[in-house]
């Protein structure tokens, strides 16, 4: 399937396009929300500026895709590969990263209020100025990770201590 087929099967309604390949995929400002994209490969797939509102990308290969200022709000992000993925300034408010991998992941300025990252894997990414209010990282793996500069207000730490110094 090819970015235009997407588009079109997605205007007319269809949501469904779990297991689709879209390695390299240019889906930049795309309007998908809701859509279905578990078990999809977007290994360096563009994203950018696009809307995954309450999408559902379980165990979706985001392997170094660019998703810069692309809205994941409520999106379903459970063990997806987002390794080396570049989310700056992306929305990720209440959105559930339960076991997902964003080793060295660039997370800079990203909005993860109220975000599930419990049991992530964000060893070396870079999460300087991300707003982790009630953002719940409770046995994530953070080695080596650039927590700079970060919001934390109600937010639950790997140890399970809630962080309160920037409520």
């Amino acid at each position: 399937m090819n970015t235009n087929e997407l588009r079109e099967r997605y205007l007319a309604g269809e949501r469904d396009f779990s297991a689709v390949n879209l390695k390299g995929a240019d889906l930049r400002k795309a309007y998908l929300t809701g859509v279905n994209l578990s078990r999809a490969n977007l290994q360096q797939a563009n994203l950018s500026e696009a809307n995954l509102t309450g999408a559902n990308l379980y165990r979706a290969n985001l392997t170094k895709a660019n998703l810069h200022k692309t809205v994941l709000n409520e999106a379903i992000l459970n063990g997806a590969d987002l390794h080396k993925a570049n989310l700056h300034r992306a929305s990720l408010i209440k959105a559930d990263l339960f076991e997902a991998n964003l080793k060295g992941a660039i997370l800079k300025h990203t909005f993860m209020a109220g975000a599930n990252l419990r049991r992530a894997e964000l060893d070396q990414a870079h999460l300087s100025w991300a707003n982790l209010r009630q953002a719940d990282l409770n046995h994530a793996h953070l080695d080596k990770a650039n927590l700079n500069g970060s919001k934390f207000c109600q937010t639950t730490m790997p140890d399970g201590s809630v962080r309160n110094e920037d409520c």
